[in-house]
């Protein structure tokens, strides 16, 4: 009985996907811990791959199970995995097909063993056999359609895998040399020698022979033509043979320490009706490819079909896009039918100050600024007693006013972990880099600090270096751009990150900014670049915030309004002539230096004053302790939350 593989190919060319390891790497995988283990222990990445090809408009995926072999796997401790982590391989691929819903043929990736046989090297003819049926029983057994042995240098090796798959199953069969520019493997088998190989096999030959991997679409098409023209002109019956051809996308080139494929996109398209005409029933890609090269193969593809009058495959009209999660070592799917770029996620903090009822709730912060050295101690103490009296989070500085701390991922991350309080995380555009700035956001993901206050950051001229280089790649603006499009999964390039994130995102805003007209436009660009809210710098009189506000117009992002109460008239004058961005009305100043020594209760009594007029236009505030006097800040945040849970009864 035909399978249904093949019996697909004799209608139509089928396409491939691309590269496994490539996108494993690209979203975050290392290959030094072997991207097969990722079979075990995150399926959701693999699986995500998966989708993201099938989506793209691949017939066929090839599981991750490239070096699934005992051989291979040893290099990484994993040689007593070889079960598991290949039937895992075709299940979260299977699974992946589920999801889509699309009618795709899971092919099972078997790669060479690294081994070079008796008498050059220490393995038997016998223990290839053994270390060949080990992984495709696992395969088998995980629900794979077809067997795809490539990448192949030697023969003799590649002998043995085909007929071991012949003993194994009566599952198709696609067998694949890799050849270099040169048009030799590396064990020097040229096309030309693909006759040997028939020959040698001769009723066990595979279902499909050809080429993957080794070189750009030039030289594998050089490569199958060599190939074809010699098994046409052997002996070998020609309704036996059907080619294949999975060219890597372009050679690898060294940029930044890393190997890049340069080959683009629709560069690669432009070979997939020469690699058809040439004899290949089976295309896709190798090293360096991806879902978008993928995708416009298909259109190319789907051109050709149509042109020749072919049956097209049947697709799904609208494929999903996935989010997963683990659950006991099985992956859960959680599947929309709606676009991922037309989401926009209000998460974390922003679902919880976007529903929240202006004049009953009030979200309150408390800004803590990191340790100067590396003890925590004090910090996650005030963040603790913050907690008990009803904070609902605590925002952390940036090295504020550009002087060295602690850096503000790893105090909230000790924040969250110890003091069990979210937190939300200042983080500038100062310090980093392109690279640095999508790095450490990711690691905010992973680490769970979901929630982000986009700044520029004050320049290092301000600071304690002040012959400190600041980088500034993006702005504000900018950086909240980058966020939006980590939520949608992609990094700034439009590369796949896997998961997208889910960082809510504040933005400032300077109501008493000198330049309105240019706080406005900055503060417009802010929310139509993504903010989910707005996090004030501190005020002191409720007409600087309504001002502006009857100036901008509607603000359609919450509010929270800074609080920083005054300890002293000294203190008040301080803020107002040296801290950018703080600016204290005649008025307040004056009360202040009448409260003498009282100043620090007329200060508490002044901000108590303002929240009660700020509590119907605001969704909260954040309160910002001066010089760590933290008692007193907690009777404020108590009293605050207390008149805010007797407004709700």
């Amino acid at each position: 009985m035909s399978h249904p593989f093949l019996e697909a190919i004799k209608q139509r060319p089928l396409l491939a996907d691309g590269a496994m390891g490539t996108l494993l790497y690209a979203r975050g995988a290392s290959p030094e811990a072997g991207f097969e283990q990722l079979n075990l222990t995150n399926q959701d990445l693999v699986q995500q791959v998966h989708i993201d090809y099938i989506n793209a408009g691949s017939d066929v995926v090839e599981t991750n199970s490239f070096n699934g072999n005992r051989y291979r796997l040893a290099g990484f401790g994993l040689e007593k995995d070889v079960w598991k982590i290949n039937l895992w391989a075709a299940k979260v691929a299977r699974n992946a097909r589920e999801v889509a819903g699309q009618p795709t043929f899971v092919a099972g990736s078997i790669g060479p063993t690294g081994k070079l046989l008796y008498p050059f090297g220490d393995v038997t003819r016998a223990d290839l056999e053994e270390a060949f049926k080990e992984q495709m029983e696992a395969l088998l057994a995980g629900g794979v359609d077809l067997f795809m042995i490539e990448t192949m240098s030697h023969l003799r090796e590649t002998a043995i895998a085909v007929r071991t798959a012949r003993k194994v199953s009566k599952l198709p069969v696609v067998a694949q040399l890799s050849f270099s520019v040169e048009g030799q493997t590396l064990m020097g088998v040229t096309p030309e020698d693909a006759v040997k190989l028939l020959h040698e096999l001769g009723d066990d030959m595979p279902d499909i022979i050809g080429i993957n991997c080794g070189a750009g679409p030039g030289s594998v098409m050089d490569s199958l033509t060599r190939m074809t023209a010699a098994i046409k002109a052997s002996d070998i019956p020609a309704d036996r043979i059907v080619y294949s051809c999975l060219p890597n996308a372009g050679m690898p080139t060294i940029v930044g320490g890393r190997f890049m494929y340069m080959s683009r996109p629709d560069y690669c398209a432009t070979f997939v009706e020469p690699f058809v005409e040439a004899g290949a029933r089976l295309i896709g890609g190798c090293c360096g490819t991806t879902p978008e090269h993928i995708s416009i193969m298909r259109k190319a593809l789907d051109q050709y079909i149509a042109g020749h009058g072919m049956k097209p495959a049947a697709k799904a009209v609208n494929p999903v896009e996935v989010t997963s999660e683990k659950k006991k070592g099985a992956v859960i799917e959680v599947v929309s039918k709606v676009d991922k770029k037309e989401l926009k996620p209000l998460l974390g903090f922003a679902d919880t100050i976007k529903n929240m009822q202006r004049g009953k709730d009030f979200f309150i912060s408390v800004e803590l600024d990191p340790p100067k050295g590396t003890v925590a101690r004090k910090i996650i103490a005030a963040a603790e007693e913050f907690r008990k009296v009803g904070a609902d989070c605590i925002n952390v500085g940036d090295s504020p006013m550009a002087r060295v701390r602690m850096s503000s991922l790893a105090t909230c991350h000790l924040i969250q972990q110890q003091a069990d309080i979210p937190t939300i995380i200042h983080f500038t555009t100062r310090d980093r880099n392109l690279m640095g700035i999508q790095a450490d956001l990711l690691g905010a993901q992973g680490l769970g600090v979901n929630n982000i206050l986009a700044l520029t950051g004050d320049p290092p001229s301000v600071g304690n270096y002040a012959h400190a280089t600041a980088v500034y790649d993006v702005d504000s603006v900018g950086l909240i751009k980058i966020i939006n499009q980590l939520n949608q999964g992609e990094d700034i390039a439009g590369n796949s990150i896997g998961s997208p994130t889910r960082l809510s995102i504040a933005c400032a805003l300077n109501p008493t900014a000198e330049n309105r007209t240019l706080e406005k436009e900055r503060f417009a660009k802010k929310i139509e670049a993504g903010a989910h809210w707005t996090m004030t710098q501190p005020i002191y009189q409720l007409s600087d915030l309504t001002d502006f506000l009857d100036d901008f117009g509607d603000c359609p992002i919450p509010i929270l309004v800074g609080i920083m109460p005054l300890h002293s008239f000294k203190h008040a004058e301080y803020l107002h002539n040296e801290v950018p961005g703080i600016t204290i009305p005649d008025h307040v100043r004056k009360a202040m230096e009448k409260a003498g020594e009282e100043g620090a209760k007329v200060g508490l009594e002044l901000a108590e004053e303002l929240i009660e007029e700020v509590r119907h236009i605001a969704t909260g505030m954040y309160v910002v302790p001066s010089f760590g006097r933290y008692d007193d800040m907690c009777t404020l945040v108590g009293k605050i939350k207390g008149k805010a849970a007797s407004a709700t009864r």
